[in-house]
């Protein structure tokens, strides 16, 4: 079944928040001055299980879903996220199962685990290369070497094409875009820049503090050729550039929106659904699974919730001056 909502938009993607517990404190995410000792993290009994998301999953790829992407918080903070894998790698209509992460828990075993329970691909986050403004920015005691190392050890395992992503924000690691394409010259991974977002309320987002895609690219083309790349597929999110070190993506929300191609719902930790980035309201499907409705029930239930989706804050942002601002998820609850 495909089901589309008011802009024509198919339901291909799901990204599935499993924890909303981090390692990190990064400052445009989880601000150390919000999530502190102090912050409630939800307790075990509130966030899905692995059965309840498998339910979840399978009724969403009998809608069309095809992707599903597992995020956080930190996902590999959730035990036993290799048993999850496994079981949504069986479900018929999945064809992609891909993860991000900061990394620094991705041990070589871990990697390993992951990759043979089904995980395809893998992402991994990597603001900077300094050990200075790694630890402002993630606001952790970790370094560098130790997401290096995770990317070594997803090498190790057999991913290919690994991402790097990069959260850039200008006069605070705008100046890291060519080191970050230095060291992955060549590598066969694959480095995203991606425009600092105005995810949640939080992030304190400042339109000035923005590197744009077109920014980026000038920087870049200061030491290399580089030339536009083709889509792999019409939804996907970061425009592809090629250069002689091999491939890189930016993702530009903030200067060049792409809306009209999105085709991604996202399932928070608690289980609630929300059909956009930035969307100010959410459905509440936890209760249905916890509830005795059928799965046709629900899935009658999803069908309506898509049908009625008409979001697209991203391009009012910049069409129409008069947009409505709205109090948005968190990064860390909506799981990006």
């Amino acid at each position: 079944m495909n089901i589309t909502d008011k802009f024509s938009r198919k339901l291909r993607d799901v990204r599935i928040s499993v924890t909303d517990r981090c390692n990190f404190r990064c400052a445009y995410c989880m601000p150390k001055e919000v999530f502190d000792s102090n912050y409630k993290f939800f307790k075990k009994k509130e966030i899905l299980s692995f059965e309840e998301i498998i339910r979840l999953t399978k009724i969403l790829a009998s809608l069309g879903v095809r992707k599903v992407r597992l995020t956080g918080g930190e996902p590999l903070l959730r035990n036993n996220i290799h048993a999850l894998i496994e079981n949504i790698k069986n479900i018929d209509g999945i064809t992609d199962i891909s993860m991000t992460t900061n990394g620094v828990l991705l041990t070589e075993k871990k990697a390993l685990t992951l990759k043979n329970s089904g995980l395809d691909r893998i992402t991994i986050s990597l603001d900077s290369l300094s050990i200075e403004r790694f630890g402002s920015i993630s606001g952790s005691k970790y370094a560098p070497k130790d997401v290096l190392s995770g990317v070594d050890n997803a090498k190790k395992a057999g991913f290919k094409n690994i991402k790097i992503n990069m959260v850039v924000k200008k006069d605070v690691n705008d100046h890291d875009i060519l080191p970050m394409l230095d060291h992955f010259y060549g590598s066969g991974c694959i480095v995203r820049f991606i425009e600092f977002m105005d995810v949640g309320n939080v992030n304190f987002w400042n339109k000035e503090q923005v590197t744009s895609l077109d920014n980026i690219i000038h920087i870049i083309s200061n030491k290399y050729e580089v030339r536009p790349m083709k889509k792999n597929y019409n939804s996907e999110v970061a425009k592809r550039w090629s250069y002689s070190g091999g491939e890189f993506g930016i993702i530009s929300s903030i200067s060049n929106p792409f809306c009209g191609d999105c085709s991604r719902i996202r399932l928070t930790a608690e289980g609630k659904l929300f059909t956009c980035l930035f969307a100010d309201k959410s459905y509440d499907i936890k209760s249905l699974v916890r509830s005795p409705r059928s799965d046709s029930e629900i899935q009658k239930y999803l069908i309506e919730m898509w049908s009625q989706r008409d979001d697209r804050y991203s391009e009012e942002r910049v069409t129409n001056r008069n947009y409505k601002v709205i109090k948005k998820a968190e990064m860390s609850y909506i799981g990006g």
